[in-house]
């Protein structure tokens, strides 16, 4: 069983701040010109959607207008938690599992993210796991912290 990716940052925002910034504007900082399908194409994704209820789905508007789709949300609790299956640019028959938690810490909200179910991958699984890796800490670090405190 593969090992599941956990990155953790701590944002100068309320929880609440936190999730909706994850969830509702996602498309104002996640990285379309290169974490998206449409970047196979060499072109930038105009957003992500993220429908915020049970069964919601993730979604790209690629760059030409199609849609992509990355995922379903399978929990959520606005202000705390949302988990989603992730497959973007994938087989839908092979999603991960993605968990993203929000916890007050003082006067700071913690966000841990947990990428798991590489299993399904089998001998792909490390070379995934290893850019996952990577990715997800530049994407909170770099870039989801920056938005979150830019009230």
């Amino acid at each position: 069983m593969a090992d599941a990716i956990i990155k953790t940052v701590e944002v100068n925002c309320s929880p609440e701040h936190a999730f909706n910034v994850f969830v509702n504007r996602i498309s104002s900082w996640w990285p379309l010109e290169s974490h998206a399908v449409s970047a196979s194409d060499g072109k930038a994704a105009r957003m992500v959607t993220i429908e915020p209820f049970v069964g919601g789905a993730i979604f790209e508007t690629k760059h030409d207008g199609a849609r992509a789709d990355w995922g379903q949300v399978l929990e959520i609790d606005p202000g705390f938690k949302i988990a989603v299956t992730w497959h973007p640019g994938t087989n839908t028959d092979k999603p991960t599992r993605v968990d993203v938690e929000f916890e007050a810490a003082g006067e700071k909200t913690r966000v841990t993210l947990t990428h798991s179910g590489w299993e399904i991958w089998a001998d792909e699984a490390s070379d995934r796991i290893q850019g996952y890796t990577a990715g997800w800490g530049a994407i909170l670090g770099d870039l989801f912290r920056p938005a979150c405190e830019d009230l």
